[in-house]
């Protein structure tokens, strides 16, 4: 599709609904599990834009250890979706139940496909409500970090991961003699009743996202965004990602979309039909740190970000366009070497670097000529970079700009930095600011500094586990607060945050809840 040839057009009208008011509505909401970043993150988000978001019983949801309820789910959908105007729904829930089931149930494809049905019944209850649905290409990690893969991945995933590698090499560009050799000497080795089981499930979840391609080619659903979770180059995951690209030939950007990334989808998808739901298309500039930007291949993702970022405005209803009349700047924050190295390595400090304080000038610069700005900081992996947000800091810029994200995979902090800065001027100064806050707590004081800290003086010498707080939970908390707090003082003073609450809800100390009243 040639998108140029229709931007004057897109321009007219997305200048003209700025200044147009922005009628009520109503979504209903069903995220991929209770984690914050797919649950209470996008409500607060989405009601802080003013829209009237409905989300089911948490009980009815995935958990780290539960698998939720999709029949549930689907009942409960059924009875709330018949005066909304729009449906966001993760079929990752609706399907097996959340994300983590998605990967470890043992459904029959007949109860997938039953399922599967449900969403046409839906559309023709209410033929005018418009369905955004997202799901993911099941993972295909390196570790068993998390244990949420079934149990037999603790000893066999890294076998498992580099035989889907070679065996993607294979049937997209073949193998060396000694590739070949691994590729049998790996079979060998891990039992055929697992690689079966490992196999059989995705070929479901294949299966299922197929028929959820031809329902967007038949306009039952409005939209579908697919997610590759976790990917690598080569690997399964990759693999499936080729054979499903060959059946959306034809099939429009406007009502598809398959890139790295799980966890944002919730907040693309409510962006986008907030967006479409009030004929808006936001005009979005990329604006990156010296270095190799836009040609940056992430950890734990498979290609440019520049393409990812791109896919990601397109998603939430906006078009990417370098251009001054663009009402959004993306400021993107990526390494000057193009290395995405781990937010607790040692690389991650506080000492200025050059390209951090490039891009800090550039956005102050940005600011100071009446732009719109919202960042994505994607220089490290899981957590934000030190040295950047001191920048930002120590210019006074923090709580300037309308959005900002740091947090897991570049992907993810991408489509949070863009939903977010895509809604930020429907949303008065003080909910902006809130959203703000929780996301420096989060994403640059916990996941890059404090998380870490506390792992290490606190956790590990009470015998604890990283995946497993049990009963030192309560300490961790009392301890994360206190130092969450602190860091709070010496770079937002500005901003009170005497009364936010921090939690574990999955019970580990990889992601934490911030409760930040109103």
């Amino acid at each position: 599709m040639n998108m140029y040839k229709y931007f004057p057009f897109m321009l007219f009208i997305s200048f003209w609904l700025l200044v147009t008011p922005v009628s009520a509505q109503t979504i209903v909401y069903i995220p991929m599990d209770d984690r914050p970043v797919n649950l209470e993150y996008v409500v607060d988000a989405a009601q802080a834009a003013g829209v009237d978001i409905v989300v089911p019983p948490k009980a009815l949801l995935g958990t780290r250890g539960e698998m939720g309820d999709p029949e549930g789910l689907w009942a409960w959908l059924f009875a709330h979706s018949r005066t909304a105007d729009a449906v966001v729904a993760s079929t990752d829930s609706l399907l097996y139940g959340s994300l983590v089931a998605s990967r470890t149930h043992n459904l029959s494809m007949d109860i997938v496909e039953e399922r599967l049905a449900n969403l046409a019944k839906l559309k023709s209850s209410n033929p005018g409500m418009m369905l955004y649905v997202y799901g993911t290409i099941m993972r295909t990690p390196k570790t068993t970090e998390g244990g949420e893969e079934p149990s037999y991945y603790e000893r066999y995933g890294p076998a498992i991961f580099r035989i889907t590698a070679l065996r993607d090499q294979m049937d997209s560009q073949g193998l060396t003699r000694r590739e070949d050799q691994e590729l049998h000497g790996l079979l060998d080795k891990v039992p055929p009743a697992i690689l079966n089981d490992w196999y059989s499930r995705r070929e479901k979840n294949l299966l299922a996202n197929q028929r959820l391609i031809g329902y967007a080619k038949q306009d039952i659903v409005a939209y579908f965004l697919l997610g590759k979770d976790d990917c690598a180059p080569f690997s399964q995951s990759h693999m499936e990602f080729r054979h499903l690209a060959a059946e959306t030939v034809g099939l429009p950007t406007s009502k598809y979309a398959c890139f790295p990334g799980a966890d944002e989808f919730g907040m693309l998808m409510m962006t986008r039909a907030i967006n479409n739901n009030t004929f808006r298309v936001p005009i979005v500039r990329t604006l990156f740190a010296p270095g190799v930007g836009p040609n940056t291949v992430p950890s734990y993702e498979d290609v440019a970000v520049g393409q990812t970022i791109n896919a990601h405005i397109l998603s939430a209803g906006g078009i990417p366009l370098n251009s001054q009349r663009a009402e959004l700047v993306l400021a993107v924050n990526t390494p000057e070497n193009g290395v995405t190295r781990e937010a607790d390595s040692a690389f991650n400090h506080s000492r200025s670097r050059e390209a951090t304080a490039v891009l800090a000038e550039d956005m102050a610069r940005e600011l100071r000529a009446g732009h719109r700005l919202t960042v994505a900081d994607i220089a490290f992996a899981n957590g934000a970079d030190n040295a950047f947000m001191s920048e930002l800091s120590k210019r006074g810029l923090l709580f300037r700009v309308d959005a900002y994200s740091g947090w897991n995979t570049a992907s993810n902090t991408i489509g949070y930095a863009i939903a977010q800065g895509m809604l930020a001027d429907r949303m008065v100064p003080a909910s902006k600011n809130r959203l703000l806050a929780v996301r420096f707590l989060d994403d640059w004081a916990y996941q890059a500094n404090v998380r870490d800290a506390v792992g290490v003086e606190v956790l590990f010498p009470l015998g604890g586990q990283w995946a497993d707080l049990g009963k030192l939970t309560p300490r961790l908390v009392t301890e994360t607060e206190r130092r969450l707090r602190g860091f709070a003082h010496s770079y937002f003073p500005a901003y009170p945050l005497e009364r936010f609450q921090v939690s574990f809800p999955w019970n580990r100390m990889f992601e934490v809840k911030i409760d930040l009243p109103d």
